[in-house]
Formats: structure tokens, C-alpha cells, sequence
């Protein structure tokens, strides 16, 4: 007597912890792509303004005595930072836009639980870290580089854990 059995493989159930961490891309990168085309479409308008607010407060901290520190280093970075976006709007915002995008769809197909997401997500991240440092100025965005590549790179960790669930 022979037996016929028939085998029926589940689907993979996605691990909670994966769940979390992927809406909180879900999130982190669609915020981040509705933010760079809003900045495509609204700096224009907003530059003149934002370069007089930051101009007068460095001339505030200097006429104080208060011409170092993280305050006015701030401050004389975001001046940099306007600048170099007023003459290289599109490419920036652009690329910016595009690694959000494909941050996106990293995560989508982490989600889906496709091993080849976390490829995607992790070049779009870690390219991303790049656009600042190259198209605005290396030493007026480092500081925040840094932060922001230390939650990539929190992720990317939180992502590699989660491999062995995906395919």
C-alpha cells in the first residue's frame, strides 16, 4: 500500500519585529520623498525669507560676542546649505527624491519578505548619506550626515537580522 501524500508549504509569516521596522520606513521614506518634492515646488518662494532669518541671527550672535559655538555654526551651515540649493535646486532635490524612492521600494519588497529589498534599501541609504556631502558643501553637513547615517545604519543592522526570514 502505498501512501500519496501531498505536501502544501505555507507562506512565510513575516516576524512582528519586521512588520515594525518596515512601517516605520514606510514612514521615514515617504515623509522623505512628499518633503523633497514639496521643497522642489515651495523654495523659491521661501528662500529669500528663510536666507533673511538665518542672516540675521549670525549678525545677532556676532553683534553678542557669540560668533562660535553650535548655535552659530548652525546657523552659518543653513546659510551654505540655502545657498547651494538655490543654485543646484533640481539636481538636488531630485536625488534626494530619487533615494527616497528607492529606499520605498527597498522596503516594500522587504515587506514581501524578497531578500533583494535589502540591497536596494541599503544602497539607496547609504548613496543617500552621499548627496549632501557632495552637492552641498562636506563640512556644513556633516553633522547632520552623521546623524542621519547613524539611523541608517540602525536600520540597515535591524534589516540584515531579519535576512534569514526572507527570500
Amino acid at each position: 500500500m502505498e501512501e500519496n501524500v501531498t505536501t502544501i508549504e505555507l507562506p512565510k509569516k513575516r516576524p512582528t519585529f519586521l512588520t515594525v521596522i518596515c512601517i516605520l520606513s514606510f514612514i521615514g521614506s515617504g515623509a522623505g520623498l512628499i518633503f523633497w518634492a514639496y521643497t522642489f515646488f515651495t523654495f523659491e518662494n521661501a528662500y529669500p525669507k528663510q536666507v533673511e532669518q538665518f542672516t540675521e541671527a549670525v549678525e545677532m550672535m556676532e553683534d553678542a560676542g557669540n560668533d562660535s559655538g553650535y548655535l552659530y555654526n548652525s546657523a552659518v551651515n543653513k546659510l551654505v546649505e540655502l545657498e547651494a540649493m538655490s543654485n543646484n535646486l533640481g539636481m538636488i532635490t531630485g536625488a534626494y527624491g530619487l533615494f527616497a524612492l528607492l529606499s520605498l521600494i527597498g522596503v516594500f519588497m522587504m515587506f514581501k519578505l524578497m531578500k533583494n529589498g535589502f540591497y536596494l534599501y541599503t544602497f539607496a541609504n547609504l548613496f543617500g548619506l552621499l548627496i549632501p556631502l557632495a552637492l552641498i558643501d562636506f563640512n556644513a553637513m556633516l553633522t547632520n550626515t552623521m546623524i542621519g547615517g547613524g539611523f541608517s545604519i540602525l536600520f540597515i543592522i535591524m534589516y540584515a537580522v531579519n535576512l534569514k526570514h526572507m527570500k
